[in-house]
């Protein structure tokens, strides 16, 4: 058996290298260093014989680990001898590979189970800027979703999926409950309230003509207008530089008109005055029809003793 070729993982991927060996009718030993690891991959034309690791496994296991390394080196020698009493696995190469960017595609997205909600943390909300994409999956997780719910109502490939999910948790938005974490049912014991509630609403805009377009409602107050020194800018010429505003109260959230040209209108009447806002409600800027929507409601508490969760 002799070298034939050596060299690096950073420059030569393990799986690139056999692809390219493979390709050309070739067969050999692989022999792989990277730190404390190593391997051994035999192969014959595009057939991965057989293989071994110092950590133990089956062939295709040591063969899809060993596409993960980065570092280290690898010699190639000219000879493919399987060990006496072995059995030769003979594992189609191309196979091997679709069968380890599956494995990959699962390592990097979450189990069906998985189940996301909001953190209840107006605060942190309210520092954070998110985009239209990110709100509107916010939005969805309001009452709390499992990754299976998520893909089949977003139709949207896992992996990117589970990189926008990711963000949010990154976050400190999402708060997640993996598929092996049971979780206890509890018994909800209310204690006497002492005090009054009040709420904390996140809602949003969406332009009718541009529904990708989403104006997530985080802060306090917005003023909505014509003008660029508006928090929400409308750019159509029947919209006055400082048309409306739209403000969040312990009550929910209030809409009221700026003496526009114009005039705000609520599902089709005209306000002369503030006017509380509910989920769904169609807002008329001029000829701008805004759709308004709470994206989550949670209640916090004033001086109400909290209540007492009893697992069972």
């Amino acid at each position: 058996m002799q070298v034939v070729l050596q060299g690096s993982l950073r420059h030569f991927p393990v799986a690139e290298l056999l692809a390219f060996l493979c390709s050309r009718g070739q067969s050999g030993t692989l022999d792989l260093e990277s730190g404390d690891r190593g391997a051994r991959i035999l192969f014959y034309e595009e057939k991965i014989l057989w293989a071994e690791s110092k950590s133990g496994g089956e062939t295709i296991d040591v063969v899809i680990d060993a596409f993960e390394w980065t570092e280290g080196s690898f010699t190639l020698s000219d000879t493919a001898v399987v060990p006496e009493n072995v059995a030769p696995a003979v594992l189609d190469l191309k196979a091997v590979v679709e069968e380890a960017a599956k494995r990959a595609e699962a390592k990097s997205s979450y189990p069906d189970a998985t189940f996301f909600r909001v953190v209840d943390d107006p605060a942190l909300q309210q520092q954070v800027s998110l985009s239209a994409d990110q709100f509107k999956l916010l939005f969805r997780l309001a009452a709390g979703k499992t990754f299976r719910d998520l893909v089949a109502e977003l139709a949207m490939p896992r992996l990117e999926l589970a990189e926008r999910l990711r963000g949010l948790v990154d976050m400190g938005l999402v708060h997640l409950i993996r598929e092996e974490t049971p979780v206890p049912e509890q018994t909800v014991v209310p204690r006497k309230r002492t005090g009054s509630r009040k709420r904390t609403l996140v809602g949003s805009l969406t332009p009718d003509l541009e529904p990708d377009n989403v104006y997530p409602l985080l802060e306090a107050e917005y003023t909505i207008g014509r003008a660029p020194d508006n928090k929400i800018e409308l750019a159509d010429g029947s919209v006055s530089s400082k048309h409306a505003r739209i403000a969040r109260t312990t009550e929910g959230f209030v809409l009221e008109d700026l003496q526009s040209r114009n005039g705000t209108f609520v599902n089709g009447e005209r306000i002369e005055q503030q006017r509380l806002l509910t989920d769904g409600d169609l807002i008329r800027l001029g000829k701008v029809i805004l759709t308004f929507n709470i994206a989550r409601e949670s209640k916090v508490s004033d001086t109400t003793t909290p209540e007492l969760r009893v697992g069972s």
